[in-house]
């Protein structure tokens, strides 16, 4: 439970990093489901074993949020 209650630190610590990098930085709350592709990219990433993680084939989940985004942008 420890690393799970650290993302909670690093995360905005990092944030602040970015932001005092330089640049100009605009800061926007986006719903998760304006965002479902992030959304469900950040539910799997917790079964992951590295920081970083490349995919060669489309993981099911996001293929089908992505159908779902097609479906809804269609208008």
């Amino acid at each position: 439970m420890k690393g799970t209650m650290d993302l909670g630190i690093i995360l905005p610590r990092r944030i602040q990093s970015l932001m005092r990098s330089g640049g100009q930085w605009e800061v926007k709350y986006v719903h998760k489901y304006c965002n479902l592709i992030v959304n469900h990219l950040a539910k799997i990433s917790f079964t992951w074993q590295t920081s970083l993680q490349i995919f060669e084939v489309l993981p099911n989940i996001v293929s089908m949020a992505l159908q779902q985004d097609k479906v809804f942008n269609v208008a």
